[in-house]
C-alpha cells in the first residue's frame, strides 16, 4: 500500500509519525518521572510525619498509656478527607499496643498480615525507619522505631497507605502531560508536515522531470534544482548530464539523417544532370548554329536570347542540384532581374496578383547571374504559391556598397514554427511540393558565401538575401 504513494506524501507522513512517536514517547516518560516524584514526595511526607509521631509516642509507651496513643494516632487524621490511612503502634514484642482503627487491628493482637519484621530485628539506629510495599503493590508501609532516650526499641509506629492515594496525582499529571502534548502536536504537526514536502520537492520534481525524458524533445525540458552535495542534487546532475548527451544524440541524428537525404539528393541530381544537360547543350548549339547560319531579325533574336538564358538557366540549376558543382557564370546584369519578372509575370497573373517591382540594379554586379536568377525566381515562385489570389508579392534588389540585398515579400499567412525549424531541409515540404526549391536556394546563398533570413507574421512574410560583392569570384 505504501508503495502506491509518492515520497511528497510518504515523506511528510514519516515525519509526522517520528513526531507522534517522540511526543507519545515524551510523555509517557515525563508522566511516569512526576508520578515517582509526586510518589517519593508522598513517602518523604510520611516519613516525616512518622518521625514527628515515633518521638511523640515515646511518653505513651513509656508509662504504658493506651489511650494517649490512640489520641495522638488519631490527631492527623482528624481532618483527613480521603481514607486510606491507618496508623499502628506496636509494642517491642510485636503487639498491637494502639491503632487509629482499633476495630482493624485490635489491642494486643499479633498481625501476622503485616509486612513489618518485630523492632529487636533492627540492627541500628539508621535502620530506624523503613518503607516497605507488599507484593501486592495495593499498600505501602512505613514502619519507624519508637527509641528511648538511651536509644534503645520501645516499640514501632506502622503508617499503612493505599496505593490508591496516589492515583489522582497521577490522573492530574496524566491530563497536564496530554494537555501539553496536544499543544505541542498541534505546533510540530503542521511544521513536521511543511518540512517533509520541501524535503520531496526535489525528487519529485526530479521524477516529473524523468518522466518527460522519452516523451518531450531534450530541447524542451528545462529543470533546476538547488545547489547543494545531497544524494539529490547528485541525481540532479547526473540529470543535466543525461540531458545534455541525448540532446547532442539528437542533434547527430538529426545530422545523420540530413546527411542521407543530401547523400540520397546528390545520387538523384546526378542522374538528372547526366541526362538533362546533354539535350540542353545539343539545344543550346542548335541556337548557336541557326545564328550562324545567317540574319536573325530583333524580334526573332529577342526570342532566341531569351530561350537561351533559360536554357542556361535550366544547366545552371541543374548543376547546383550538385552541392559541390563550380558556380561559373557571367556577371549579374539589369536584364538578369527583369527576366525574372517575365518568368514569373504569368503565374502572378494566373492568381491575380499584384506584383511589385523595385530593381535597383544599374549597372553588372560580380555576381554569377544564373545562380541570382534562380534564387529569384525560387523565392518568387514560393512567394506566389503562399499568397492568397488577389493580394500582393514584391522583389526589392537593392545594390549597397559590399553587398547585394534581395528581398521578397508576399501576403500569404505565416509560416508554421515547425515548418520554420526545417525550411531549408530537403524533403520536408508539407502540403505541395517536396522542399527542394528552397533547399536548392540555400544551397546557392551558401555557394555564394551569403546569408538567407525568414521573417513570417501573419499576413506578412519576407526573404531576404544578403550576397556579398567580391570581384574575383564567380564571375567568369
Amino acid at each position: 500500500m505504501l508503495n502506491q504513494l509518492s515520497y511528497r506524501i510518504k515523506t511528510p507522513l514519516a515525519l509526522v509519525l517520528v513526531i507522534l512517536v517522540a511526543t507519545a514517547s515524551v510523555s509517557i516518560l515525563l508522566t511516569w518521572r512526576s508520578y515517582n516524584d509526586a510518589r517519593e514526595s508522598f513517602i518523604s511526607q510520611a516519613s516525616s510525619l512518622g518521625r514527628v509521631l515515633s518521638r511523640t509516642l515515646r511518653p505513651a509507651l513509656m508509662h504504658d498509656d493506651t489511650w494517649q496513643a490512640y489520641e495522638i494516632l488519631r490527631t492527623p487524621l482528624e481532618k483527613d478527607e480521603n481514607p486510606g490511612r491507618d496508623f499502628v503502634l506496636l509494642d517491642k514484642g510485636g503487639l498491637v499496643f494502639a491503632a487509629s482503627d482499633p476495630r482493624s487491628f485490635p489491642v494486643l493482637a499479633r498481625l501476622t498480615s503485616l509486612p513489618i519484621e518485630p523492632p529487636s530485628l533492627f540492627e541500628s539506629k539508621t535502620q530506624a525507619q523503613r518503607v516497605i510495599e507488599d507484593a501486592e503493590g495495593r499498600y505501602l508501609y512505613v514502619a519507624t522505631l519508637v527509641l528511648a532516650e538511651d536509644g534503645a526499641p520501645l516499640g514501632q509506629l506502622v503508617q499503612r497507605y493505599d496505593a490508591d492515594l496516589l492515583k489522582p496525582r497521577l490522573a492530574q499529571v496524566s491530563q497536564g502531560m496530554l494537555l501539553a502534548s496536544l499543544a505541542a502536536l498541534l505546533l510540530l504537526l503542521p511544521i513536521g508536515w511543511l518540512a517533509g514536502k520541501r524535503l520531496a520537492e526535489p525528487l519529485s520534481h526530479l521524477a516529473e522531470c524523468l518522466g518527460r525524458v522519452g516523451r518531450e524533445s531534450p530541447e524542451a525540458i528545462q529543470c533546476e534544482f538547488p545547489e547543494g552535495r545531497d544524494e539529490i542534487s547528485q541525481l540532479a546532475h547526473r540529470f543535466h548530464e543525461m540531458l545534455t548527451e541525448l540532446r547532442a544524440k539528437q542533434a547527430l541524428e538529426k545530422h545523420l539523417a540530413q546527411s542521407d537525404r543530401l547523400a540520397a539528393l546528390g545520387r538523384l541530381s546526378a542522374g538528372i544532370a547526366h541526362e538533362v544537360n546533354n539535350p540542353l547543350g545539343g539545344m543550346l548549339n542548335a541556337i548557336s548554329n541557326h545564328r550562324r547560319a545567317g540574319e536573325v531579325d530583333p524580334r526573332s533574336e529577342k526570342t532566341l536570347s531569351l530561350i537561351e538564358r533559360g536554357l542556361t538557366h535550366i544547366r545552371s540549376t541543374v548543376s547546383a542540384l550538385l552541392v559541390e558543382a563550380r558556380l561559373e557564370s557571367r556577371a549579374l546584369a539589369p536584364a538578369d532581374i527583369e527576366d525574372v519578372r517575365t518568368l514569373i509575370a504569368a503565374d502572378a497573373q494566373a492568381k491575380m496578383l499584384g506584383l511589385g517591382w523595385e530593381n535597383g540594379l544599374t549597372e553588372p554586379l560580380p555576381l554569377p547571374s544564373a545562380q541570382v536568377r534562380q534564387i529569384l525566381l525560387n523565392l518568387l515562385l514560393n512567394a506566389v504559391h503562399a499568397a492568397p489570389a488577389g493580394e500582393q508579392v514584391s522583389l526589392s534588389a537593392d545594390p549597397q556598397a559590399n553587398e547585394f540585398v534581395l528581398r521578397v515579400d508576399n501576403d500569404g499567412p505565416a509560416i508554421p514554427a515547425r515548418r520554420r525549424e526545417h525550411l531549408f531541409e530537403p524533403f520536408f515540404g508539407e502540403g505541395e511540393g517536396h522542399g527542394l526549391g528552397l533547399w536548392v536556394t540555400y544551397q546557392l546563398v551558401q555557394q555564394l558565401n551569403g546569408k538567407i533570413e525568414v521573417d513570417s507574421q501573419p499576413g506578412h512574410t519576407r526573404f531576404t538575401v544578403t550576397l556579398p560583392l567580391d570581384e574575383n569570384s564567380h564571375v567568369e
